[in-house]
């Protein structure tokens, strides 16, 4: 750097030397760089470095800070000359219409001249208000022998100093960067303070007598006391090393040697001064303007001192600590946001500002009182106006304030100016800036929005705007802080009204940024469109299809390969979207898609998990059940037959079958040992599976063994069973041959033996199952049949004897009821039926027995009783007519001659002793005409019945229509 600026510069020290370098060498090359400003040793302090070119003593060197005029200059070349001193006298202040200054008022002026006069120059390097004014006493003073200057307006006096300032300013160069950086540095580094005096004890005493004796002995002030005095001898020293640069940097010569081609320029002071040509008018018009123009009373410079010293970076909305703080927001945090910083900034006006003014009009009512009304019968017009311009003023700052938060508002927006349009593809880095607001994309099927929509942002920001001017509303005015009394007029702020133009030009503008920026997010949806079949539900529609039809493993493999590959392309696309003043939230969508996707997948696993487990589990069941088949234990010879033609099938077909389906097997299994993470059921269940083949090998040989073992002793047991079946008919043959001498006729006999066919034929029945179940365990075992012709004829002969006593004894009990018992309970159609089957049964087995003596007599024997009972029944038929009614019992009784007249005890043997019988046949035409109308009045009786149903049907089903 220093050699492209043609600065000297000593040459590299050689490698080979490794002591230090020395002093001056270091010196040297310090000075290289910043060559030095002051004088290190000298007779007098702060001698400028350019001094030890020339010899000059030590007074020509001090007459030589003066003035660069004065440099060439010596006190021995110089004359001494003798000029007599004129003191002019100022004109009397009362002839140039000023007031009169007292003494006290004149001798603090006197004070402060010799107090500016010692620093004639400030820390910005520009002469002191004290210095001008004292040149203008100058020329004040030589005014009297010099004619004055013609008349100047203060506008034309303006034009001039901005004209002179334009001249200066185009000869001089403004200073580079490199300029500044060594100006500072000399600034800091040029001169030390042991070279400078230091300020007189005096100016510190002055100072503290215009501080309060109370804050200067409070001891919770003195470290500020401290500070201030620090900051002070630090303003005096700085301003002073200022001075001396700027005045050594005034000679070309230093500048070129201290590479310096330009220093900053003062700020121009400009002063406007006597005489003018409209004096009197303007102290006219001042005094009026004090009496009614408030604008020009002190408190109005008093408040907007207060406003920019504490209040004009105050903002409803603080936009730089929202483009400094995490962004971009959530709507709700955005809105949160604004909502606070509005309240914040309303608690300010309210608690600090209102309350600041209202104190400073207390404390400095020395500007306003004289306007109070001095008693109850003065006006207030005067106060009234002097609080209306103060209103009207704090209104002005207010509304300041609105709309410099408005148009923060509107620049916070305005960084997005040019949109969020893009070229596909999406590129991120285009957009660097950060944005303000997260809007999410979700699904709704089947299409993606944007929550929340661009309806509610808008609003969202179109509030923004309102939220400001809502808090700005209600702002007290301060008198009604001073005066709460007072009431029956607006005390409230005037602020901007959300109608204005003004406010709805920031809005159209923000809308205009607002609508560009809606282009990104809906272009960038077109990201989303090859997985629209994932939102409509056409994938599932597809996997559903794909899963009806009889797939491969193969085609499984390539489906979930190709929804794996598109569910890594959506987990791999942005999360976050910037677009400019929007930035798009995926996260929920993505999501949503790879879950979708991963539904997609995870269902044809699904399937084929499922599938691979009902498969093994039915395989495994088969193998349990042939494995629990076979190792039962046969209860019977077709068990066990059966048992052996199962384990035949099972060891030569459906094993064969099942290994063929563990092959299947095999390959789901290596299928899902990529793409599932299979339950420890199904790690157990295909361990089973593929152990059963070997196990069923060794269940059947062990069932086999069993099996032939249990067919030995199944056909040793059949021999056994025919040779004692054979026995046991032999003996039922005995028994059924003692029956062919038996004709003994007591009850309790024919009871007995009633009782003993009956067993004998349940024998004979459970022995015609057991021959079944003979021939077919025979049949089973492949062995002849055997015949047991005994069987056939035990049953054969066995009917007629059962019938026979069967018969007899059923008559003997059934006749004795007949006889005896109450008539109204016998039933003479059944009776008469009844009786006939018996007489022919007997019949029958009269021819039936007519080689078996015995038997043949006790059927004619029960055969004659029955003859001889069934002379009765006409008895029966006409007294155990029900149709008998009273009416026909008198017309029998006047038939045989006395009164009969049936009681519930009345029997058969009463009518037969009444002798009933001789009349039978003069009494069968009343017994037939009863039985008439007894079959007369049933009709009847059915015909009412079914009219009442008809009736209540009816009824009912007119209700019904009713109802309805």
């Amino acid at each position: 750097m220093s050699h492209s600026q043609g600065r000297p510069e000593l040459p590299p020290l050689p490698a080979s030397a490794n002591e230090e370098p020395s002093e001056l060498y270091q010196t040297v090359m310090s000075h290289s760089f910043y060559p030095p400003l002051m004088q290190r040793t000298s007779w007098t302090r702060a001698v400028p470095f350019k001094e030890q070119n020339h010899h000059r003593g030590p007074s020509d060197s001090i007459a030589n800070n003066y003035s660069l005029m004065a440099q060439d200059l010596k006190m021995k070349d110089l004359l001494k000359v003798y000029q007599p001193v004129n003191i002019s006298i100022p004109r009397n202040r009362a002839s140039l219409g000023l007031p009169s200054a007292t003494k006290s008022s004149s001798e603090p002026n006197k004070k402060r001249m010799k107090f500016c006069l010692k620093d004639k120059e400030d820390f910005t390097g520009t002469k002191s208000p004290c210095s001008t004014y004292s040149s203008m006493k100058k020329e004040e003073d030589t005014a009297v022998s010099l004619p004055g200057s013609r008349p100047m307006s203060p506008e034309q006096q303006i034009d001039v100093m901005l004209q002179q300032e334009m001249e200066i300013e185009s000869k001089e160069k403004k200073p580079s960067e490199l300029d500044m950086e060594r100006y500072c540095y000399y600034l800091t580094n040029g001169i030390q303070k042991d070279m400078i005096t230091p300020q007189e004890n005096e100016v510190m005493v002055r100072i503290s007598k215009l501080i309060s004796t109370a804050l200067l002995t409070n001891p919770s002030l003195v470290p500020l006391l401290v500070t201030l005095e620090e900051e002070k001898e630090n303003d005096y020293y700085s301003s002073l090393m200022k001075s001396i640069v700027d005045y050594i940097l005034m000679d070309p010569l230093e500048k070129k040697r201290l590479f310096i081609d330009s220093i900053p320029r003062v700020f121009p002071q400009r002063v406007i001064r006597a005489p003018v040509p409209w004096h009197a008018t303007y102290r006219n018009n001042k005094k009026w303007n004090e009496e009614h123009l408030h604008t020009v009373n002190p408190m109005m410079l008093i408040l907007k001192n207060l406003w920019f010293e504490e209040f004009k970076d105050l903002r409803f909305v603080r936009t730089a600590e929202i483009l400094e703080g995490k962004l971009p927001l959530q709507p709700s945090e955005y809105w949160e946001v604004i909502q606070n910083h509005c309240l914040e900034a309303r608690q300010v006006l309210l608690t600090k500002w209102i309350p600041t003014c209202a104190q400073l009009f207390v404390s400095q009512k020395e500007h306003w009182i004289r306007f109070a009304p001095k008693s109850d019968y003065d006006s207030s017009r005067s106060i009234k106006e002097y609080f209306a311009s103060v209103a009207s003023f704090m209104s002005l700052q207010l509304r300041e304030l609105v709309i410099k938060s408005l148009e923060d508002l509107v620049a916070l927006f305005m960084i997005h100016k040019d949109g969020n349009d893009f070229t596909e593809p999406y590129q991120e880095m285009n957009f660097f800036i950060p944005q303000l607001i997260v809007i999410k994309l979700e699904v709704q099927e089947p299409s993606i929005v944007f929550n929340p929509t661009f309806d509610a942002c808008w609003e969202l920001i179109k509030n923004s705007f309102l939220e400001i001017i809502k808090n700005s509303n209600g702002i007290p005015k301060v008198e009604s802080v001073l005066f709460p009394e007072l009431k029956g007029y607006n005390l409230i702020l005037g602020t901007v009204d959300s109608k204005e133009k003004l406010v709805s030009d920031f809005v159209d503008q923000t809308f205009d940024v607002f609508q560009k920026n809606q282009v990104g997010p809906h272009k960038y949806l077109n990201v989303y469109k090859k997985y629209n079949d994932l939102l409509d539900n056409m994938a599932e529609q597809n996997i559903t299809a794909f899963l009806k039809e009889n797939q491969d493993i193969n085609d499984f493999v390539t489906n979930i390969n190709g929804i794996k590959k598109r569910r890594s392309e959506i987990a791999s696309m942005h999360i976050t979207v910037p677009l400019a003043m929007f930035c798009l939230d995926t996260m929920t969508l993505n999501y949503d898609l790879c879950e979708r996707a991963q539904n997609l997948k995870d269902r044809l696993i699904r399937y084929q998990v499922d599938v691979n487990r009902d498969t093994n589990s039915s395989i495994c069941n088969q193998y349990n059940t042939i494995a629990e088949r076979v190792s039962e234990i046969p209860a019977n010879t077709k068990e066990l037959v059966l048992l052996i033609e199962f384990l035949k099938k099972s060891s030569d077909v459906t094993v064969f079958k099942l290994r063929r389906q563990l092959r299947d097997a095999s390959e789901r299994l290596e299928f899902l040992m990529d793409y599932a993470d299979l339950p420890q059921e199904d790690i157990k269940l295909n361990s089973t599976l593929f152990l059963w083949p070997d196990q069923i090998e060794d269940i059947f040989e062990n069932s086999r063994n069993l099996l032939l073992n249990k067919r030995d002793l199944a056909e040793m047991d059949l021999i056994k069973r025919c040779s004692e079946f054979e026995s046991r008919l032999e003996g039922y043959s005995k028994e059924l041959e003692g029956f062919r001498k038996r004709e003994v006729m007591t009850t309790e006999e024919m009871k007995n033996n009633v009782e003993k066919l009956h067993e004998l034929s349940k024998n004979l029945d459970q022995a015609l199952m057991e021959f079944e179940l003979i021939n077919k365990e025979e049949e089973l075992l492949e062995k002849e049949k055997s015949s047991f012709l005994l069987l056939q004829t035990l049953i054969t002969n066995k009917v007629p004897y059962e019938q026979l006593w069967v018969t007899a004894y059923e008559f003997s009990t059934k006749s004795e009821e007949w006889m005896n018992g109450p008539l109204y309970l016998l039933n003479a159609e059944e009776i008469a039926e009844e009786i006939g089957n018996m007489w022919r049964t007997t019949y029958k087995l009269i021819k039936t027995f007519a080689d078996v003596p015995a038997p043949k007599r006790l059927a004619e024997n029960v055969k004659i009783k029955i003859e001889k009972f069934k002379q009765h029944i006409p008895i029966l038929i006409i007294a155990c007519n029900p149709g008998m009614k009273d009416r026909h019992w008198q017309q029998i009784s006047e038939i045989v001659g006395y009164e009969i007249k049936p009681t519930e005890t009345t029997c058969l043997l009463n009518m037969l002793e009444y002798g009933f019988g001789k009349y039978v046949e003069k009494l069968e035409p009343i017994g037939a005409a009863a039985s008439k109308e007894y079959s007369l009045e049933k009709n009847l009786e059915k015909m009412k019945l079914d009219w009442i149903n008809m009736t209540f049907s009816f009824v009912k089903y007119r209700d019904t229509v009713s109802l309805h």
